[in-house]
């Protein structure tokens, strides 16, 4: 997930922010609905694709921002209702964030799109998201938990948040770390340790749908976008109501990667705070040089894994029985039956 740390200035590597744990409410039910500000709204109908992470939205994200009919936020993940100052008005809050993020905005545009996928784990984003656009509409993309945390535990080791490479023992340190011990060095926030809670999709669907309405949403499955990505685009264009560009192309991302040399990779994830104070964020030229020669520095530290890791059958066993309730809570959420997510056999 690409985090800014303030609204306005784009962080420079994937992250949580670090007030999530005020937000986030694990374990808490929230089902209050946001009305709409009563201002005017002069800009297209806005979309967010809010999750999971490592479900393809990023690929989702890509295919919907070359339609000529949307603006796609840039950077993809601005996580921009995260970090609201408390005194700006609905007004402020939609030209700031529409000079920030949609500075391609024109006429021809029919929908304004987001891809931060954090706003599925932070339902105070999702009221702010409606105060923002009354007519939002949310798409999130699920898959298989126990799929999903291995993906996710190899990207929290690349981006330097997790330092522990065996999954067996990553989850078994998770309450530990909630109690603030052996939290990595560079890990920006604890609560994405908690892998737990980051599989559970039919919990934080539940809650979606409690705070702004089925209706709102379309849920597509992991399954179904590898297999027919032509069949998930198309579901979505119509879903936002927008016509059939014709791409064909659908271009996957690679699933795992691992970086050559740590020290690099702390510079490229994590760079330092001196740098950082004399970046002048307001200078968009500037901006634009950093991100291309950060985007060159990331490729040539990148490498395939040495080897993949697999997860033991006791290990397996553990995360089925683990996530049996919530995959059951998703099937029924979406009328289908994930049975065999957990019971391959099945």
């Amino acid at each position: 997930m690409h985090v800014t740390g303030k609204a306005g200035k784009s962080g420079a590597r994937d992250a949580i922010p670090r007030h999530m744990g005020n937000v986030i409410g694990f374990g808490q039910e929230d089902r209050s609905f946001a009305a709409g500000s009563a201002g005017k709204i002069d800009f297209p109908p806005g979309f967010f694709v809010i999750g999971a992470p490592r479900c393809g939205t990023t690929a989702l994200c890509k295919m919907l921002a070359r339609h000529p009919g949307i603006s796609f936020s840039k950077p993809k993940e601005p996580h921009y209702f995260l970090e609201l100052p408390g005194a700006l008005s609905d007004e402020q809050v939609r030209s700031r964030y529409l000079g920030l993020y949609h500075r391609g905005l024109s006429v021809e545009h029919e929908a304004i799109g987001d891809g931060s996928i954090s706003y599925l784990y932070f339902p105070e984003a999702i009221r702010q998201i409606l105060r923002f656009d009354p007519r939002a509409r949310f798409i999130v993309s699920v898959r298989n938990p126990v799929d999903l945390l291995v993906s996710y535990h190899n990207r929290l080791l690349y981006q330097l948040d997790e330092n522990e490479r065996d999954f067996a023992r990553a989850w078994s340190l998770q309450g530990r770390r909630a109690a603030g011990l052996d939290i990595p060095k560079r890990c920006r926030e604890p609560l994405m340790l908690q892998y737990g809670e980051i599989g559970q999709l039919g919990k934080r669907l539940e809650h979606l749908f409690g705070i702004v309405g089925r209706e709102r949403c379309l849920v597509i499955v992991f399954d179904d976008l590898i297999r027919d990505p032509r069949a998930a685009y198309t579901r979505i264009l119509g879903f936002i109501g927008l016509d059939d560009d014709g791409q064909e192309t659908f271009r996957q991302r690679r699933e795992t990667r691992d970086y050559r040399y740590a020290w690099l990779q702390q510079f490229v994830m994590n760079p330092p705070s001196w740098l950082m104070r004399n970046i002048d964020f307001s200078n968009t030229r500037l901006l634009e040089q950093l991100k291309k020669i950060r985007k060159r520095v990331k490729k040539f530290n990148t490498r395939p894994p040495a080897q993949r890791a697999e997860l033991s059958d006791e290990m397996l066993g553990i995360l089925r029985e683990y996530f049996a309730d919530d995959v059951h809570k998703l099937s029924g959420l979406l009328g289908r039956d994930l049975a065999h997510w957990l019971n391959p056999g099945s």
